[in-house]
């Protein structure tokens, strides 16, 4: 199988992006795939996982095609649904278990997950994902309750941390048994574990918590999949946990669970948000999600009738530093200046770049308009204060335009358009000094 231009992109984002790594180190373990959302029929898929649906990789193309033929079509719609909702909305995971037709014609369960890469808008442009091969753990949920020699290879020869929970009267649980992976993943022994309550295990508080997660399996008579957080002895770790219950003469009589450390997976998901939403040199919200915010602020003020100010900023002789002492010294400034920003303002407004020297803030809950006024001069003071960086001194300053919602206008738009006029009025007639929207200025314009 020839090098595809896909499979080069995604190598180049390994070795310049360690979050990508570590995504791919913690899942996976049966195929990963990379896949161009802009020419959709462009796929790689990593010959693993070819080789686990019994195919040479030599004779697969790279086209989305290949996998979509030998996937089950009741399942592609599933995956498709959550493709079409994960790129509309990050929050909405897209993990989910489907069936391919093995080569030799059986049935091979796989997890399948996957992250959007999206470019600075937000649009998502690619999809980065991992197959994990989960089909011994499907059988073994058919067989557990009738074959109990063959559930205890399963329980002990799976990677997954598995445990094995007796369903007593009035909610409660004992555990009996846990596996190999699950001692050592978690810290716990097989004697620690046994006939002991999740009370007793892991304390009154946590105790509750994961007895409800068993309620909910019980009274629901079906598997169960959830996230939860657990300090263990192993450490404060993140698990992906699924409950099946073992149903005998129509009673929830035990719990077999299967948990998966995901940990690694959720600190990832946490990068790609934040390199999403937030300016990587200042740390700041970025353009993004600012009007995110602001289209939110406009909305909760609305419903709670009170004032909030929009101001646009520009730095002043932030150039001439940048000309004269390179892009590292004028990185190191934005950044003083972004955390100047953040000490001016009160925890609950909001600071954004937008990029270059360009910076917004929303100032909220304000009585009147000379509330903003003092916060404003609070910041346009602290940023003309001299820059002390490595034994030498920069000097800037800030224009500033601000506006006030609702007397300066409603909407995003206008409330944006008014800001900039009035922060480029200040720059071109009286750099170094802000100024609040004044309606005859627009007409002047």
């Amino acid at each position: 199988m020839q090098n595809n231009y896909l499979q080069n992109e995604l190598y180049n984002l390994v070795q310049n992006d360690n979050s990508i790594f570590e995504f791919i180190q913690s899942g996976s373990l049966d195929g990963i795939w990379y896949w161009d959302l802009e020419n959709p029929e462009q796929e790689w898929m990593s010959p693993k996982f070819w080789q686990t649906l019994g195919y040479d990789p030599e004779q697969k193309k790279h086209l989305a095609s290949e996998w979509q033929d030998i996937i089950f079509k009741e399942d592609l719609k599933l995956a498709s649904e959550n493709f079409e909702k994960h790129c509309a909305d990050p929050n909405h995971p897209y993990d989910q278990i489907v069936r391919y037709r093995h080569k030799n014609g059986s049935t091979v369960w796989i997890r399948c997950r996957g992250l959007a890469i999206r470019d600075q808008n937000g649009q998502a442009i690619r999809m980065l994902g991992a197959h994990t091969d989960i089909t011994d753990l499907k059988l073994a949920e058919k067989e557990v309750s009738r074959l109990k020699e063959e559930y205890q290879k399963v329980f002990n020869g799976t990677q997954d941390a598995m445990f094995l929970i007796k369903v007593g009267p009035e909610g409660k649980f004992h555990y009996l048994r846990n596996n190999l992976a699950h001692q050592n993943k978690t810290g716990i022994a097989l004697a620690e574990i046994q006939n002991k309550t999740p009370r007793e295990l892991f304390g009154a508080e946590q105790g509750k918590k994961i007895s409800s997660n068993y309620q909910k399996a019980v009274l629901a008579a079906k598997s169960i999949t959830y996230e939860e957080e657990l300090n263990l002895p192993a450490g404060k770790r993140i698990w992906l946990t699924s409950l099946t219950p073992v149903i005998k003469e129509q009673k929830v009589t035990h719990l077999v669970g299967s948990s998966k450390d995901i940990t690694a997976r959720k600190k990832l998901e946490l990068q790609l948000e934040k390199q999403a939403n937030y300016d990587n040199l200042t740390g700041l919200v970025n353009r993004k999600l600012f009007f995110e915010i602001l289209a939110e602020t406009i909305k909760n003020q609305q419903e709670n009738d009170n004032k909030f100010s929009l101001i646009f900023l520009d730095l002043d002789h932030f150039k001439a530093i940048n000309d004269n002492y390179g892009h590292d010294v004028g990185d190191d400034v934005l950044i003083t200046v972004g955390q100047r920003l953040l000490n001016a303002v009160r925890q609950s407004d909001t600071v954004a770049r937008m990029g270059g020297d360009e910076f917004t803030i929303i100032l909220r809950n304000l009585a009147a308009k000379k509330d903003a006024q003092k916060i404003i001069e609070k910041i346009h003071k602290s940023l003309k204060e001299v820059i002390k960086l490595k034994g030498k001194e920069y000097q800037i300053g800030s224009s500033i335009g601000a506006v006030i919602y609702p007397e300066d206008g409603q909407a995003i738009e206008d409330l944006m358009r008014k800001a900039d006029l009035t922060m480029y009025e200040v720059k071109n007639k009286n750099k170094g000094c802000f100024k609040f929207f004044e309606k005859e200025a627009e007409t002047e314009k």
